[in-house]
């Protein structure tokens, strides 16, 4: 497949993201915005199903390493419609969902687990990602009629059974973000049966963490926010909630669990807020001896620069809390995951209120979604 133009959402300007068109991908991918020519004998043509929009893109909208014209999102479920000469697994017709990140499958890393920090598909750093510029490896990204997915052998997770994947698509389509996200972060934490677990932030990221949380065994999930409608929404699902601008953390915690702290604290906001004071409160509430795992998003910032965060290492340090943070590996997570959402009926969709946009209309999703509407906004055809 080549030549001619698509139907796709592209970066507009500072904040702006935009219904517009780009090129049809192929598997000699031509440079275009954002995106590094490289041949992909490898990689694999897939029709969009489904795509989501993130929370990262909304940083990328903002950030230094968006270009005009630059194809958007990192969140892909579709069908196969070309492969390249050298794929062996995948065929035209299979039905995918697609990992957020870029991986061989070749490299120490990958072969490791650690698919968020592959050395091969970025030449800038380790680690990319679809739809986010040169800086994450120059990949164009998934909200779009056709998209290009390499490495196709090892980063494509087949549904096999179509029907039923089109019938959950609003389930199917969290498989390659927002679901393996909130388990690796619940992971990460050391989440277990029985424990008490408090995540901060109610939006999509952090619902979906708390599933996992509670997929995991965990005995009282505390979800705390100011955004009222989101709490209220997270109580209807069967999560304890903090109400952030009514009181202090530990006095919610302690009125929930009868103490102020709990074992396990998710950091599911990152510095899209007050900077690290979300992080802080997690912090401060998490017992000596405890976990934190950190799936909200920090900006490293240029080589050479360190941006002011203000994270409390002390209390980190006196309390001897474990952190984990980092890129989720998503492909190590998709099998467990898809068979939890496809066989055990995990409605993920409904815990974080997955709303189907037509993708003409992915401009007022970006919008209501900026504007703190607590919902997970997925693209369609």
């Amino acid at each position: 497949m080549s030549g001619g133009s698509q139907r796709a959402v592209v970066y507009a300007g500072p904040g702006r993201a935009d219904l517009g068109e780009a090129p049809m991908p192929a598997l000699e991918v031509r440079p275009g915005p954002g995106v590094l020519p490289r041949r992909c004998d490898h990689g694999v043509i897939v029709q969009m199903m489904a795509t989501g929009v993130c929370g990262s893109d909304l940083h990328t909208l903002h950030g230094p390493g968006a270009v005009p014209g630059m194809v958007l999102g990192h969140e892909l479920t579709g069908v196969v419609v070309e492969a390249g000469r050298d794929v062996e697994r995948i065929r035209p017709g299979d039905v995918c969902s697609v990992p957020f990140n870029v991986a061989c499958g070749r490299c120490a890393a990958c072969r490791s687990g650690r698919t968020g920090h592959c050395g091969r598909a970025n030449p800038s750093r380790p680690g990319a990602t679809y739809g986010m510029g040169e800086g994450f490896g120059g990949w164009a990204g998934f909200q779009a009629e056709y998209a290009l997915v390499p490495y196709a052998d090892f980063n494509l997770h087949v549904l096999p059974d179509p029907a039923q994947a089109r019938e959950r698509l609003l389930d199917v389509a969290l498989l390659g973000d927002i679901l393996p996200t909130g388990y690796h972060a619940a992971r990460g934490a050391r989440v277990g049966p029985g424990a008490s677990v408090y995540v901060a932030g109610a939006g999509p990221v952090g619902l979906a963490c708390a599933a996992a949380c509670r997929l995991l065994g965990a005995a009282t999930v505390i979800v705390g926010d100011v955004n009222g409608e989101r709490l209220a929404h997270a109580r209807a699902s069967g999560f304890a909630t903090a109400d952030l601008a009514a009181g202090a953390l530990p006095d919610a915690v302690a009125e929930i669990l009868g103490v102020p702290y709990v074992d396990a604290g998710i950091d599911c906001v990152g510095a899209s807020g007050d900077r690290a004071a979300a992080l802080n409160d997690v912090v401060g509430v998490v017992r000596h001896g405890g976990t934190i795992s950190i799936p909200g998003v920090y900006p490293a910032g240029p080589p050479g620069e360190r941006p002011e965060l203000g994270v409390w290492l002390g209390g980190i340090w006196s309390k001897a809390i474990t952190v984990t943070s980092g890129a989720t590996p998503v492909r190590r997570y998709q099998d467990e995951l898809a068979a939890a959402v496809l066989r055990g009926g995990l409605a993920i969709g409904d815990v974080v209120r997955a709303t189907a946009v037509p993708l003409e209309r992915a401009g007022e999703a970006y919008e209501r979604f900026a504007s703190g509407e607590g919902r997970k906004f997925v693209l369609v055809p």
